[in-house]
Parts: structure tokens; C-alpha cells; sequence
């Protein structure tokens, strides 16, 4: 006889299509018969192989209706540890996240134990809202944080505060308690693996929401009386004036969660209900990517190597804001930096510090413009000159004649495809006699959702999904892959992001054109005789190849 929690959760795995009714019948048999009723089913279930751990966690989260929670390397900030005594959070599995004004979120393994919930409430005087670990996991995290309780280094070091801080927050009279609904905001966007946050006033809330994968959704929100302290307090943390409401004002935040350091770069904007703030994720560890951490189909990884390796030229890296050009162009410049190389970068703003590389940031109060950069970093006797971007004709005659003369430049520009650059440059101003010869070739991308590793199946595509892609009926072991939906992903399908590109190489023929003002149509209809491999069909290769799917690739290439 099950008990009535049991009974509830092995109903959940069923309706989950977790397990089958017979499984599920035969594992409770089982159970009996070894005499382990005492154990939780999810448990047993989990251990016998039945169902996986995740699994089980996920019908909880169900059942209970409670977060699941992934603490791999989650460091927790000491004050919140302090909460919750070592021996407290051992003997009952538990481990205390975070603190937001008087309520303490407390991640535990098993949700029935309502008693040791009841104990926490008591002991740390705060409201206690529960979120769901493995065991395992939480045994992990609690080796890993009350190990290191005694080092001053915090989840997000030392919790974001410093005594000035405290200082200049008890000044403009808020409360502590605002700094660590801050810091949960950060941290759990972090987690969330978001490249945004949006912090937005409204009328009757202050809304939250995260940029995950390229897509915005509402993660938590606040009281409008709020506003002003946790706007405040994100202006303190990257040194913009507090007292300004009215002017758009930009800063940055340095963060250091775990092993990862992540900088943080911060925009204010006035609008009718109050301040809007957008603050960009950038971890530095994506900067150590090189180029095999692209994941460019094999032709186009050939012939990108073949770019970045010549010892003058243009090479341009063209898409959308948000379309991962920095991250090419920093794998680049990692790729090929050395002693024996004095590589220079025009940034606005530097996103990554790259070791080996001079990295200038564009200063208009200070009339130090991309322009101006360049003719100073020309005089500094650099092999490798990296723009982040061209925006006016004077700084791409500047780049133009960089390259001309010796020097490999490397910058972004803002156009839908590789082609339609070189009429975007033209249009510029950029003489097509300096152009031609100085092109080496255009990279041009997109960033399209990738499956979710941890629930993707495989099936057989229907002619419409072909038809929308152009592809002729396939032959039957032609499959495509798409994910179910998981705790990993938030039911989304997708985990992380995939490029798409295409890549067109300046040879003599394209300079001629170029030299000819000749039309796109000629430019795209030769490039397409020499085996050019626009986007739309990268992507299908990435279709067929089980890493996106259709929906995400006609997303991405809708305009081309």
C-alpha cells in the first residue's frame, strides 16, 4: 500500500510519460518485497534505475509545487550560511541560497519532511521558502560552501558590498536588505545563463525580466515602492550618480561567482514610470574560446583559418546586435595571438580583457573616437588591428588603408548577409578602389537555440517541414531532433546557443566587381556559382546534424 504523497508521485512520473504503469507496479512489488516501504518511492525508483534522479526531482517539483534547483558550483554567501549552523544543515540535508528581506529560501532534498522546515523557521527567526536538490547535490554544496565559509570571498564577492557602499546605501536611507535582493537577482541570472537582465518601472510593478538564449521572459517582479532603493543600489555598485534620474547613464560591475569572473555592463534609462535598467552578462570565460569552440561547419572553419592567418587584409564580421560577433572576432584574435605579434583593439565598450592583446576604449568626452584610435594605434607599429565596429565613413577609410598598407584589420559591421556588406560600404563613402584590394573576406552569422542535450529525441520529418526548407523528400533515415522539454531547460526544448554563418571570400572575381559598382544580384548570383554556402542552408546542414531545429532557423534567417 502506497502512501497517499507515494501514490500522488507515482501518478505524476506516469501522466510525465517518466514511467509505465507496469514499470511502475513491478517497482512497488519490489519494493515491498525487500521490505524497504520506509523509503521514499522516488527514491527507490530512483536507485533501482527505474527512473533517473532528474526524473523523480522534476515530479516533485510538480507535486510540491517547488523549484528545482541545479547548485553546482553555487557558492553562498557566508552571512546566509551563518543563518543555518553546519551541523543544522547536515543532519537535515539542507542548505540555506539566499535572503531576501526577512524570507530565506533553504534548498532541500525531500519536501515531506515538513518538520525540518518548521525547525529552520524557528531557529533563523525568517520565513522559509523551500526549493528542491538532489541529496547528493546538496551534500556537495554543503562541502563546498561551509569549507570555504572562512575565505572572504563571497557568492558574488562579498555579497557586492564594501563598507563604502554601506556607507553611501545608509546615506540615501535603504536598507540592507535591498543589497541582497540585488544580489539574488544577479545570482540567479547568472545561473539562468541569461546575457541580460531588464529591470523595468511600470505602473503597478517593477518587472524582471531575463534575456536567456535570445529570448526575453519575466522572471520575478517587485512592488513599485522598490524601485528607487534597487535602482539605487545598482547605480551605487557601478559608480553612477544616484541623484540622476533624468540622463541616460552608463557604468560596470565586476562580479567573481565561484571560479568564474563576470563583468557587467550597465545602462540607465529614464522613461514615464521611472528609471529603466539593462545590465549585459559578459563571463570571461567565453573569451578563451578559439576557433574549434565555434562549433562553424568544417568548410566554413577552413575557411576562416585560412583568413586570420594572412598578413594583411579586411576581414569583416557582419550580423544583428546580439548575433555573437564579438565572440568570433575575440576567438580570432586568440587564436592567432602571440609575443611575436603586437595586436591592438578600438572597443566601444572593451567587453573582454585578452591577455597579449592592447585594448583601447573610445572616449568621446575625451575626443578619442574610433577615427582618431586608429591614426594614433597606426603609429604604435601593429601587426593585427581589430575595430569593434565601422560606423562612419572616415574610421573604414581609415581601416581600409590600414589594411592596404601592411596590417591585418579586423571589424563588425551591421547588415543582413555577407554580400549586402560590401554595398553597405560603398554607400558609405569607402572608395570601391580602395576597397577591392583590400578585402579578404566577410563572415556573417546568426544565433539560433540549440537543442537541450538532456531531453532530445529524434524524428522523422513531414513533407511540409521539407517543403519550408526547400529540401526534396528525403531518404528514410533522414531524421531531425527536437527537444521534449525538461527541468535542465525549463520545458523550453533548448539549452544554450549555435551559430549559423556564411562566409564569402574576396577572390579576384568579387574584387572586380566591387571595383565595378557592380549590382548585389551579380555579386550573389556569382558567389552562389562558386559553392558560397549561405546561412539558410548552414543552418539546414545544423537541422539535419540534430543541433537546431527548423523553427529556430527560419527564426533567425526570416529576413534573408
Amino acid at each position: 500500500m502506497l502512501r497517499i504523497d507515494d501514490e500522488k508521485l507515482g501518478k505524476i512520473l506516469i501522466d510525465q510519460g517518466l514511467i509505465s504503469e507496469k514499470d511502475l507496479a513491478k517497482a512497488v512489488e519490489e519494493q515491498n518485497r525487500r521490505g524497504l516501504v520506509e523509503k521514499p518511492l522516488g527514491t527507490f525508483l530512483s536507485e533501482t534505475g527505474y527512473v533517473t534522479e532528474q526524473n523523480v526531482l522534476k515530479a516533485l517539483g510538480i507535486q510540491f509545487n517547488l523549484a528545482v534547483m541545479d547548485l553546482k558550483g553555487m557558492r553562498v554567501d557566508p552571512a546566509v550560511l551563518k543563518l543555518v549552523p553546519e551541523e543544522t544543515a547536515r543532519r537535515f540535508k539542507v542548505l540555506p541560497l539566499y535572503l531576501v528581506e526577512k524570507e530565506l529560501t533553504v534548498c532541500i532534498a525531500d519536501p515531506t519532511h515538513i518538520y525540518t522546515i518548521d525547525i529552520l523557521a524557528n531557529q533563523t527567526r525568517c520565513q522559509i521558502q523551500p526549493v528542491l536538490a538532489s541529496e547528493r547535490d546538496i551534500l556537495d554544496a554543503l562541502d563546498y560552501n561551509y569549507r570555504n565559509q572562512a575565505q572572504p570571498q563571497s557568492q558574488v564577492e562579498e555579497a557586492l558590498l564594501t563598507s563604502t557602499d554601506v556607507k553611501r546605501l545608509e546615506e540615501a536611507g535603504k536598507e540592507i536588505s535591498i543589497i541582497r535582493t540585488v544580489d539574488g537577482i544577479l545570482l540567479r541570472a547568472i545561473q539562468e545563463g541569461a546575457s541580460d537582465i531588464h529591470i523595468e518601472s511600470g505602473k503597478d510593478k517593477l518587472s524582471v525580466r531575463f534575456r536567456v538564449d535570445g529570448i526575453l521572459k519575466e522572471y520575478d517582479s517587485f512592488s513599485p515602492r522598490q524601485q528607487p532603493a534597487i535602482i539605487s543600489r545598482i547605480k551605487i555598485m557601478s559608480q553612477l550618480d544616484i541623484s540622476e534620474r533624468y540622463k541616460p547613464q552608463d557604468g560596470r560591475i565586476k562580479l567573481q561567482m565561484a571560479e568564474r569572473e563576470i563583468d557587467v555592463r550597465v545602462s540607465t534609462l529614464p522613461t514615464y514610470f521611472g528609471e529603466k535598467v539593462v545590465l549585459r552578462l559578459l563571463d570571461q570565460q567565453k573569451v578563451q574560446l578559439n576557433l574549434e569552440e565555434l562549433e562553424l561547419s568544417p568548410p566554413h572553419l577552413n575557411l576562416l583559418k585560412n583568413l586570420i592567418v594572412q598578413p594583411y587584409g579586411l576581414i569583416l564580421v557582419t550580423g544583428p546586435t546580439g548575433s555573437g560577433k564579438s565572440t568570433t572576432l575575440y576567438s580570432a584574435l586568440n587564436t592567432i595571438k602571440s609575443e611575436e605579434k603586437n595586436i591592438v583593439t578600438v572597443e566601444d565598450p572593451v567587453e573582454y580583457q585578452i591577455p597579449l592583446i592592447n585594448q583601447v576604449q573610445v572616449n568621446l568626452k575625451k575626443d578619442l573616437t574610433f577615427a582618431n584610435a586608429l591614426r594614433s594605434i597606426l603609429r604604435q607599429d601593429p601587426n593585427v588591428i581589430m575595430i569593434g565596429e565601422i560606423r562612419d565613413p572616415e574610421t573604414g577609410q581609415i581601416a581600409t588603408e590600414a589594411a592596404l598598407t601592411g596590417h591585418l584589420v579586423f571589424s563588425t559591421l551591421h547588415t543582413n548577409d555577407a554580400p549586402s556588406s560590401l554595398i553597405r560600404l560603398t554607400e558609405m563613402g569607402i572608395e570601391p578602389f580602395l576597397l577591392a584590394p583590400s578585402l579578404l573576406g566577410i563572415v556573417a552569422q546568426r544565433l539560433a537555440r540549440k537543442i537541450c542535450a538532456e531531453c532530445k529525441e529524434f524524428y522523422i520529418p513531414r513533407k511540409p517541414e521539407l517543403d519550408r526548407l526547400g529540401i526534396p523528400e528525403p531518404a528514410a533515415e533522414m531524421k531531425f531532433a527536437r527537444g521534449k522539454g525538461c527541468p535542465a531547460c525549463k520545458g523550453s526544448g533548448y539549452k544554450g546557443r549555435i551559430a549559423i554563418h556564411e562566409i564569402l571570400m574576396a577572390d579576384e572575381t568579387i574584387r572586380n566587381l566591387i571595383a565595378e559598382r557592380a549590382p548585389l544580384a551579380s555579386i550573389r548570383a556569382y558567389a552562389a556559382q562558386t559553392g558560397f554556402i549561405n546561412m539558410r542552408v548552414d543552418g539546414i546542414r545544423k537541422i539535419v546534424k540534430g543541433l537546431t531545429t527548423l523553427e529556430e532557423v527560419l527564426r533567425v534567417t526570416r529576413e534573408l
